[in-house]
């Protein structure tokens, strides 16, 4: 499969070595990834990884990547309007839990990412659910990702707590 050519149309800083990369497609987009889907991405010249999807609007892609080794610090670098290959989906969609239920969503970390899709899913359809609580972990308070995000779930989410890890 080749890589599919993506404009990074964004990058966003999460963490000292971790940023959001939002990915448009140059002409034909992949097939839709849903959450719990993971894609190649390619830094041209360097190589690829494996990189679950930290958000999905339309053909826009978003992946959050941690710099850790030569391909992740590669992507972290790239700035808006450079191109990265993208290949994929890969892996199995996760499904929003039935109505009625309640829902606990626990994370750490990096972790958080891939449930990002899903958690903005159910919180937004939040009074379908009964209590929905998310629960994040970090080493520290600096290493929070999607601050923004956060936000908006803790007023749509009955619970939302987010502890350094320990």
């Amino acid at each position: 499969m080749t890589p599919v050519p993506y404009r990074v149309a964004a990058r966003r800083r999460e963490t000292a070595d971790t940023v959001t990369l939002d990915l448009a497609p140059a002409a034909s987009p992949l097939r839709p990834l849903r959450a719990g889907q993971y894609a190649m991405l390619y830094a041209f010249g360097v190589g690829e990884v494996p990189v679950p999807v930290s958000g999905i609007a339309g053909d826009l892609l978003s992946h959050t990547v941690r710099a850790v080794g030569k391909v992740s610090e590669a992507l972290c670098r790239a700035d808006p309007g450079e191109w990265v290959g993208v290949r994929g989906p890969y892996g199995t969609a996760w499904q929003a839990p039935n109505a009625g239920g309640d829902v606990l969503v626990v994370s750490g970390g990096i972790g958080l990412a891939p449930l990002r899709p899903l958690i903005d899913d159910i919180v937004t359809r939040a009074s379908d659910y009964g209590t929905v609580s998310v629960l994040t972990g970090y080493r520290e308070p600096g290493e929070q990702l999607f601050v923004p995000d956060l936000a908006v779930w803790r007023s749509r989410a009955e619970a939302l707590l987010s502890l350094p890890e320990r």
